[in-house]
């Protein structure tokens, strides 16, 4: 082998190993591949976990339930207003006469707690016919 031999020789030892298995060579294949553009790692995107919401029960509400005889309901007319004081000052005679028309005319609106207070006036006053009158009228509000 002359000169020339040796240089191809030296050269072909030299090429990278893709032009190696163009040529042929098989010893230069054995080798790792030489990484090309293609083999560029991919970078991923960090992106950082949260946790998610923990659900906790509500709280009990520590306030005590309104108590339905101690509580003003807020859109309550001036005469169950009224009436409410003075069946509270024991003034049954007062509530009879603020409510009774209300309660026991025919058509009228009067109803309820009204109706209730009305009732435990008559029988306060004794007076039966209101007490049926308004039991009439108001079976389920008539309550001692």
């Amino acid at each position: 082998m002359g000169a020339r031999g040796v240089v191809f020789a030296v050269s072909l030892a030299l090429l990278p190993n893709s032009c190696a298995k163009l040529m042929g060579k098989k010893g230069s294949a054995d080798a790792e591949p030489a990484p090309g553009p293609s083999a560029v790692p991919v970078q991923v995107p960090v992106t950082s976990a949260t946790t998610p919401p923990i659900w906790h029960p509500p709280e009990a509400d520590t306030a005590p339930p309104p108590d339905a005889t101690s509580a003003t309901p807020v859109s309550t007319s001036p005469e169950l207003a009224k009436a409410r004081a003075a069946f509270e000052a024991k003034d049954f005679k007062k509530v009879k006469q603020l409510l009774e028309k209300k309660v026991l005319k025919a058509g009228a609106k009067g109803g309820g707690e009204e109706a209730t207070l009305l009732y435990r006036a008559c029988v306060a006053l004794k007076d039966k016919a209101c007490a049926d009158g308004v039991k009439a009228k108001h079976p389920e509000d008539a309550t001692e």
